[in-house]
C-alpha cells in the first residue's frame, strides 16, 4: 500500500491533520490502534444509550482558527454550556475558579488571615526565577493557599511532588491566574469582547460542547476526511517506521486487527504516537543519548468508573475536583451537566469517577 502521507493515530491531532490535508487533495492514510473508537482520549464511549466523555473536554480556544475549524467540522451540534465546577476539600465545597471571599469565609477567620498574610508575603518577597510548580503557584497565591487548593490535587493527578514539576508547565497550564486576578474576576467577571487572546482560560464561565460528547466531533472529522478521499484504518498498531536514506521515503510496519503484519510506503509521516514508543521504533535507530531520553519519559494513565444512578439531585456541577488526599478519586464528572443528551433516561444520572495512576 502507498500514500503520500501516513498519519499515526486517529486522535484530534491525527484526524485534524488528515482532514486538512485531504481538503488540499493530498493522499493520506490514518492508522489507529483502537479497533472501534476514534478520538484518542477525546473519544466518547457508549453503554445502553449513555454517553461517557473520557476525561472531560471543554471546547474553548483562544485561537479563532481553531474555533472556526470545530464549527466547520460540527456546524449544527455544538452546545453553549455554562461552566460550573467546585473543589471538595476538608469536607467543604469551594467554587472553582476560586472565589476569594467565599474561600476565605469557609476556611474560617484564623486560616483566612494566615492565607492573606501568606499571599502578601509572596507579593512582597516572591521567589526569584521560580523553578518548579510549588514556587510558581506560591508566588501567585501564597504558600498557604498553594498547600490548601493546589498541592494535593496536582500531586494526585501527576503522581509526583510539586517540586518536581516545571514552573514553565505551571505558567502555561494556569497562565494569568493569581489571587489578584481571581479577586478581580469575582468583583468584575471577565467578559468575552471578541479578543480571545486576553481571556484567562481558567476563568471562563462557558464553553462549547458537542451534543453527544467530544467523540462526536472526531467521528464527524473522520467521516469528512474519508469523503474527501482520505483513508482510515482501524485496529492497526504501528510497530516500526523505517526511512530509506537514499530516497528519503518511509516504510511503516503495522499489525492489523487480525494480527497480520502489513506495510505502507509513504513520502512523509505525521505521528501523534507517544514519543517513547515512536523514537524506539525508528530505523535507522536514533543515537543512544536520544534513545535513553525517550525511554526515560514518564506517562500517566487514569481509570474512569461510570456510575448510573437514580437522580437524587445531588449536584449540578459539570465536574468536582476532589482535593482531599484521604481518598483516591481525583475528579467526579456529571455528564448530564455537560449535555442533557449524554444521559437518555430523565430519571437517571451518570457520574464518572476518575482515578489517576
Amino acid at each position: 500500500m502507498k500514500a503520500k502521507i501516513a498519519i499515526i493515530g486517529a486522535g484530534p491531532a491525527g484526524l485534524t491533520a488528515g482532514y486538512l490535508l485531504s481538503k488540499e487533495e493530498v493522499d493520506v492514510i490514518v492508522l489507529e490502534a483502537d479497533p472501534v473508537y476514534v478520538g484518542g482520549i477525546s473519544r466518547t464511549a457508549t453503554y445502553k444509550g449513555f454517553h461517557f466523555d473520557i476525561g472531560g473536554h471543554r471546547f474553548f480556544s483562544k485561537s479563532k482558527a481553531v474555533e472556526d475549524l470545530w464549527t466547520e467540522i460540527l456546524p449544527n451540534d455544538m452546545l453553549a454550556r455554562p461552566r460550573s465546577s467546585r473543589i471538595f476539600y476538608g469536607s467543604k465545597f469551594f467554587s472553582y475558579p476560586l472565589k476569594p471571599f467565599e474561600a476565605l469565609l469557609k476556611l474560617g477567620i484564623f486560616k483566612s488571615v494566615l492565607c492573606v498574610l501568606s499571599w502578601m508575603k509572596a507579593r512582597l518577597f516572591p521567589v526569584r526565577n521560580p523553578r518548579n510548580f510549588e514556587e510558581w503557584v506560591s508566588n501567585q497565591f501564597g504558600k498557604r493557599l498553594f498547600k490548601t487548593f493546589f498541592k494535593s490535587y496536582t500531586e494526585k493527578v501527576w503522581g509526583m511532588s510539586c517540586k518536581e514539576i516545571s514552573a514553565d508547565w505551571a505558567a502555561q497550564r494556569i497562565k494569568g491566574l493569581s489571587l489578584g486576578s481571581a479577586i478581580k474576576n469575582a468583583l468584575f467577571p471577565q467578559r468575552y469582547n471578541g479578543d480571545r487572546t486576553k481571556v484567562i482560560k481558567t476563568l471562563i464561565n462557558s464553553f462549547r460542547y458537542p451534543r453527544r460528547g467530544p467523540g462526536m466531533m472526531w467521528e464527524a472529522c473522520a467521516e469528512k476526511m474519508k469523503a474527501l478521499g482520505g483513508k482510515l484504518e482501524m485496529g492497526c498498531k504501528v510497530m516500526r517506521c523505517s526511512c530509506d536514506e537514499v530516497s528519503g521515503s518511509w516504510t511503516v510496519e503495522y499489525k492489523n486487527r487480525q494480527g497480520d503484519l502489513r506495510t505502507i510506503e509513504a513520502e512523509h509521516i505525521i505521528s501523534s504516537a507517544p514519543m517513547r514508543e515512536l523514537v524506539c521504533g525508528l530505523t535507522p535507530p536514533v543515537g543512544e543519548r536520544t534513545k535513553r531520553a525517550a525511554e526515560s519519559l514518564k506517562y500517566r494513565d487514569f481509570l474512569t468508573v461510570m456510575l448510573i444512578l437514580k437522580d437524587r439531585h445531588m449536584f449540578n456541577d459539570n465536574w468536582i475536583y476532589i482535593h482531599d488526599p484521604s481518598v483516591k478519586v481525583g475528579r467526579v464528572q456529571n455528564f448530564r451537566s455537560w449535555s442533557p443528551e449524554m444521559v437518555p433516561d430523565p430519571d437517571k444520572v451518570c457520574y464518572g469517577l476518575e482515578y489517576f495512576c
